[in-house]
C-alpha cells in the first residue's frame, strides 16, 4: 500500500511538472510552434541594449527605429492552446521607447481568446535607452474552452527606438486543480486500503 501511495504522489508531481501547455514558450527553439504576423523576431540579452529577461535566454518581440503602426499592432505571435477549465497564463514582458515625444509610446499585450489579459506599456523617454527599462512578470487566471488562442502583440508608435519583448510564456492548470487531483488520489488510496482490510 505504501508503494501505491508513493506511486500516486510521484504521478501527481510528474503531471504538475509537465503541465505547461505552451510549445516553446521560452523561445529556445526560435519561433517554432508560433504563427507570426508582421514584425516578430528572436532576440538575445544585450541585443540593441535589451537587458536579460528574469528567466534568461532568448525572447521574442520586435525592435524598431521610427517604425510603427497607428492602426494596430506592428506584429504578433499566436499559438493554439488546448485546455479546458481554470488555467493560469504567466510570463515576462518588456517595453521601452526612446524619443523626445512621450506620445510615441509602446506596449506588449498578451491576449487570451481575443481579450487582453496582461500588458506592459511605457511612454517614450528622451533620456532612457533599452538597458534602462525593466522586465515585468505577470500571472493571470483564465478559463480554457477547449481550443484557445494565446496571442502576443507589439504596439509601436514611431519612436526613435522601440523595444517590445516577451519571454517564458506558460499556461498551466490552476494550482487548485492539482490540489483537487491530489485529494482525489488520496481518497482513492483510502478506499483501496479499506477494501483490502
Amino acid at each position: 500500500m505504501k508503494r501505491l501511495i508513493v506511486l500516486l504522489a510521484l504521478l501527481l508531481i510528474a503531471s504538475s511538472a509537465h503541465a505547461n501547455l505552451v510549445t516553446n514558450g521560452d523561445f529556445s527553439a526560435g519561433l517554432t510552434g508560433w504563427t507570426t504576423a508582421g514584425a516578430a523576431g528572436i532576440y538575445n540579452p544585450g541585443d540593441f541594449g535589451i537587458p536579460a529577461s528574469p528567466s534568461g535566454g532568448s525572447f521574442a518581440g520586435t525592435v524598431s527605429s521610427w517604425g510603427g503602426d497607428w492602426g494596430g499592432p506592428l506584429g504578433s505571435i499566436t499559438q493554439q492552446i488546448t485546455g479546458t477549465g481554470p488555467l493560469v497564463v504567466s510570463g515576462e514582458l518588456y517595453a521601452g521607447a526612446h524619443a523626445a515625444d512621450a506620445w510615441r509610446n509602446v506596449a506588449v499585450e498578451v491576449l487570451w481568446n481575443g481579450s487582453i489579459i496582461a500588458s506592459q506599456g511605457v511612454d517614450a523617454d528622451p533620456v532612457k535607452f533599452a538597458d534602462q527599462f525593466a522586465w515585468v512578470t505577470f500571472s493571470q487566471p483564465v478559463v480554457g474552452t477547449g481550443s484557445n488562442e494565446l496571442k502576443v502583440q507589439w504596439i509601436v508608435h514611431y519612436a526613435e527606438w522601440s523595444w517590445v519583448e516577451v519571454d517564458n510564456l506558460v499556461v498551466v492548470p490552476e494550482p487548485g486543480t492539482f490540489a483537487l487531483l491530489g485529494s482525489g488520489l488520496v481518497s482513492f488510496a483510502g478506499v483501496f486500503i479499506r477494501r483490502r482490510k
